[in-house]
């Protein structure tokens, strides 16, 4: 859950990316965009399954700033994913090749000793689609995440 608020995104996660001058690679479109999807957290064994909503911006250079989040929980402990609290924001976000970005001190505070963070976070950009797999956050959590931007988000030259 603190996984997929990180993310997202990712996306959003978490989910603008920048380029660096000399890549060229950068997040497009400009503009605000909302990343939605299923994310998780796991720490000591406990997992915390969440629906996320992401909500961040990409500026002009294609840098990407995740702004605010929210969780709503699926399964496990009812209420447990709406405690959850992003640390940090804005979390800025930048391309590093066609279809991989990196999100920078994703932070999140949790129920069930799930606080994560601050850490960064590789992710998959395809199709407006930001996800990642069983990425490491300090200290000893995993986070994962499937999230879907709006416009959709995309690593472009």
């Amino acid at each position: 859950m603190k996984t997929a608020i990180a993310l997202a995104a990712a996306g959003l996660m978490s989910c603008g990316f920048a380029a660096t001058p000399a890549a060229a690679w950068h997040l497009a479109p400009a503009g605000n965009f909302t990343g939605d999807g299923n994310t998780s957290a796991t720490k000591n064994g406990i997992t915390l399954p969440c629906k996320a909503h992401f909500t961040g911006t990409i500026n002009s250079k294609g840098i990407g700033h995740v702004t605010g989040g929210s969780f709503k929980t699926t399964t496990g402990p009812a209420g447990a994913c709406e405690q959850v609290q992003l640390v940090n924001l804005p979390w800025k976000s930048i391309a590093r090749t066609g279809t991989t970005g990196k999100i920078y001190n994703v932070q999140f505070n949790a129920p069930l000793g799930l606080d994560c963070g601050p850490g960064t976070l590789v992710v998959h950009v395809k199709n407006g689609i930001i996800s990642f797999t069983d990425q490491p956050l300090p200290p000893g959590c995993t986070v994962t995440g499937k999230i879907t931007t709006s416009p959709a988000i995309r690593i472009v030259q």
